[in-house]
């Protein structure tokens, strides 16, 4: 899955791209086994342009978000309730 992120994010449609993109950091804080991988993918992905209707675009960048928790020491944290 992190493979297909990297090689089709940026030619996505736009909600995809946000899917996409929360996939991969959540995959990065969540599961230690892919981590490292989920990581090297996020650099290598950098920003992602969202553009929304009648509003301002958001850039998203997966590598920072990832690193701001490691840095909190949240590696691992698994949430308790997921809303479907």
């Amino acid at each position: 899955m992190l493979d297909i992120v990297k090689n089709t994010i940026h030619d996505s449609p736009e909600r995809t791209k946000s899917a996409m993109n929360n996939f991969l950091y959540t995959v990065g804080i969540s599961y230690l086994p892919l981590h490292e991988k989920a990581v090297e993918t996020a650099k290598a992905i950098g920003t992602v342009e969202v553009k929304r209707d009648k509003k301002k675009s958001s850039f998203l960048n997966a590598y920072e978000s990832i690193q701001k928790e490691v840095d909190k020491g949240r590696l691992g944290f698994k949430r308790k309730y997921v809303r479907c």
